[in-house]
């Protein structure tokens, strides 16, 4: 698939699916946000998700559509760099980027994608499913002051109406930063940077939570912890046991097979859509394609490198089967 395809999906092969499941959208009676977004996994395949055109409605902005599709700020945003975000444009066809390479890690548990700003639950059963499925719901991460680690964790607690306690580190920089004096303890309540529900780890600090400012799902917002959707939150409290193991990692290109076709996703190196990956980065992905395909494809390296460049987190197909 070239960029001109990525960039008009109405010339894409998946034009037929696309089609069906944008009238099945628009088909339901309100739109409210996803509480999940579930996708069934396939042995040997890496790719889940479709892409989706949806358009917006009456006063929408991209943002509430982010929302509704349970899609983060600057994904959707990379996805469609021609629309406004706040600007409210009633019939404008939105491209919804749920189609998704798997990170390379083990299918357990919860997996943090820092550079995807992305969350994945992977679960051996489900409700009204059949068989292994992961749930995926986007993120906001650490400001860069504030970077979320990269680490490896378990679920200690599920906490409703949590109450939050800020450290000496997250204090001082609310009185730098925003000249605000925080208390010791932020009870429940409307005004909790937790929302109302959280997910303890056993890694110092370090919770998955709610939020009371959802425009900031998928962004560096926070003070190192993991946020999401309120709708998210909701759903995935309910799912995860405790002693569910977390992995949080950090891989912006990667690349994966479904069926015959071999796909790429490359996430923006920043928040800026000028921020470019370095040239190392590149390095490790061509050895990562030539493993993947070896023996099975011949790699489009010129769409590979086009992915590579826009960065804007919607994989392509860079080879298929012989």
């Amino acid at each position: 698939m070239n960029t001109r395809e990525r960039r008009s999906p109405r010339s894409s092969p998946f034009l037929g699916l696309m089609a069906r499941t944008a009238a099945l959208l628009l088909a339901l009676a309100a739109a409210l946000p996803a509480h999940a977004v579930v996708w069934p996994l396939v042995e040997d395949e890496q790719v889940v998700g479709e892409l989706i055109i949806d358009r917006l409605r009456g006063g929408d902005t991209l943002v509430d559509m982010a929302r509704m599709h349970n899609i983060g700020h600057f994904e959707i945003r990379a996805a469609n760099p021609e629309l406004d975000p706040w600007l409210p444009m009633a019939g404008a066809e939105v491209l919804i980027p749920q189609l998704h390479v798997l990170p390379d890690a083990p299918r357990e548990g919860i997996v943090v994608n820092l550079a995807e700003r992305r969350l994945y639950y992977f679960a051996d059963v489900w409700p009204d499913r059949d068989g292994a499925v992961v749930s995926t719901h986007p993120v906001g991460v650490g400001l860069l002051e504030r970077a979320t680690p990269v680490t490896q964790a378990r679920v200690t607690a599920k906490v409703d109406n949590p109450a939050w306690y800020p450290n000496e580190n997250t204090r001082e920089w609310y009185r730098r930063e925003k000249n605000e004096i925080l208390p010791a303890v932020v009870p429940a309540g409307p005004e909790n940077p937790l929302g109302q529900h959280a997910l303890i780890l056993d890694a110092d600090g370090l919770l998955i939570h709610g939020t009371h400012r959802p425009a900031g799902v998928g962004m560096r917002v926070s003070q190192g912890c993991i946020r999401l959707y309120p709708e998210s939150i909701s759903n995935l409290i309910g799912q995860v046991p405790v002693g569910t193991r977390v992995r949080i990692i950090d891989q912006p290109a990667r690349s994966g097979w479904r069926g015959e076709s071999l796909y790429l996703e490359v996430d923006s190196a920043g928040d800026e859509p000028e921020t470019r990956h370095d040239e190392a980065v590149w390095r490790e992905l061509r050895a990562q394609l030539e493993s993947r395909a070896a023996g099975r494809a011949e790699i489009d390296w010129d769409t590979a490198r086009a992915a590579f460049e826009r960065a804007d987190g919607v994989p392509v197909i860079v080879a298929t089967a012989r």
